[in-house]
């Protein structure tokens, strides 16, 4: 994964007030480290890497940790921040150097893998405090019995929509596929806006945010439960030609780009429509309030089946290195961050984007809408509620691997895809597929043989390697 500095993240995570930023060294390493309060002279460190970078995020894990290390006496909590970008490139050194990286956020895609080669510590005693039944649907992470993650966030793509220049066309709100397109297709263009703004890249897990709706929505998924590859059903090929031609009316440069850019194309007033999860969201309202007196939000309607009401959804864990030197510590912060009132304080700090996880917490959640204070819940507390209705739905080809296969689907599946990290490795194969079709007009039926074939091969070569796996579902 390439390298990046952390301000480029940081204009996707709302941007990290210039205070913050200029804690970056002078290097220009890529890393921002702050302390609760500072490091303990003789006491006991727990790192803590994280890449939620929102000034109101991070002003709440500085509250947590100042009140941890005064119930702990002689521990103090380090934290670091560090990028989408140099995340995978960062923690693999840091795990092949013996570096203690204590309490951190992993690639997703990775944590099976990393969980398989004894890199994480067991979390099941932790899980069970918790309580195994408050954790939404897909969210937990399995491996031989053991769980290797507490998951923070969940979230789910919707359609974001201008009503004024639907309303100005005579357009209804689109409910099924073929309205989409027709809506997409008629406002492309007018007075120089963009129909959709949607996009392809190497940045993790973003062509596969803005794709998989459509497999799912046609009734099947990238791998089975048992890891056979079902991205090469006939149907599939269907859903990559619908999603292909939504894209073809967004801008050329979108084919290959990063989130910042489409997040700024809608909040700009230069789209019509665009899918993303809860962050466009709350950005939107801060920084372009007209547009967002005229937007309304969506479930996106990508197909046939079970139309709108399957998404993608991504979450974020927390795992604890296995050679971390305080273990005890770290689990007992971990647990104190990631529940109970803090879990609720976590989720309010950039609203409908960081979806709790305990289906308790999510409750407190829904309840705080209806009679918070907050201008954002206030305003714009039916987005958060589309949002919330959808995460229970809301899954990604490498954490519910088979969730959807042959038009049927009885629930999100808690299956992590082991071998996704070299199934999505940049250039993930979706990405390049898409890019193909779009960039080099490639035919579609090609392109999508050449990505099962990239699909397939990465799980033949894990499996090989881990003969003994066993799905978790």
């Amino acid at each position: 994964m390439p390298s990046a500095r952390i301000p480029r993240r940081l204009s996707r995570r709302g941007l990290l007030s210039l205070a913050a930023a200029s804690a970056v060294t002078a290097s220009g390493s890529a890393l921002l480290t702050a302390c609760g309060t500072g490091a303990a002279s003789g006491g006991k460190v727990v790192p803590f890497y994280t890449t939620e970078s929102d000034p109101k995020s991070l002003a709440f894990y500085r509250s947590v940790i100042r009140r941890f290390e005064r119930e702990h006496p002689g521990v103090t909590v380090k934290m670091t921040l560090y990028s989408d970008e140099n995340q995978l490139q960062y923690l693999q050194s840091a795990m092949q150097t013996g570096t203690d990286i204590g309490v951190f956020a992993p690639p997703a895609a990775n944590i099976l893998d990393w969980a398989v080669k004894g890199y994480l510590l067991p979390l099941t005693g932790m899980i069970e405090e918790i309580g195994e039944d408050d954790f939404l649907p897909g969210t937990r992470i399995i491996h031989r019995g053991e769980d290797y993650a507490m998951p923070f966030q969940a979230n789910a793509s919707v359609l974001y929509y201008r009503k004024d220049l639907l309303d100005k066309a005579g357009i209804e709100p689109p409910r099924t596929y073929g309205q989409f397109l027709g809506a997409v297709r008629e406002l492309h263009g007018r007075d120089g806006i963009d129909g959709i703004s949607s996009g392809a890249g190497n940045t993790p897990g973003m062509t596969t945010q803005f794709l998989a709706p459509y497999v799912y929505q046609a009734g099947w998924d990238y791998y089975g439960p048992d890891g056979e590859v079902l991205f090469g059903k006939d149907e599939v090929l269907t859903a990559v030609e619908r999603h292909v031609a939504i894209m073809r009316y967004g801008r050329k440069g979108a084919y290959n780009t990063n989130y910042p850019d489409l997040m700024n194309t809608y909040i700009s007033g230069k789209a019509a429509f665009a899918t993303m999860a809860g962050r466009l969201g709350v950005n939107l309202a801060a920084q372009n309030p007209k547009i967002a007196e005229v937007t309304g939000v969506l479930p996106v309607p990508a197909g046939p089946f079970r139309t709108g009401r399957l998404a993608y959804g991504g979450k974020n864990q927390y795992s604890v290195f296995a050679h971390t030197r305080h273990r005890r510590e770290a689990r007992a912060f971990l647990k104190e961050l990631t529940t109970g009132d803090n879990a609720l304080g976590f989720s309010l700090t950039v609203p409908g984007h960081l979806i709790p996880p305990l289906k308790s917490v999510r409750n407190r959640l829904r309840d705080e809408i209806g009679r918070s204070r907050d201008p954002y819940l206030r305003k714009h507390g039916d987005w958060v509620r589309t949002i919330l209705d959808l995460v229970p739905h809301a899954m990604s080809p490498d954490m519910a691997m088979g969730s959807v296969v042959d038009g049927r689907y009885d629930g999100k599946l808690s299956n992590p895809c082991p071998w996704a990290g070299k199934a999505w490795a940049p250039p993930p194969a979706d990405a390049t597929m898409v890019q193909s079709i779009l960039l080099r007009g490639d035919d579609p039926e090609q392109a999508w043989r050449r990505a099962v074939d990239q699909f397939a091969f990465a799980a033949r070569d894990w499996r090989r390697a881990n003969p003994e796996w066993r799905p978790a579902a």
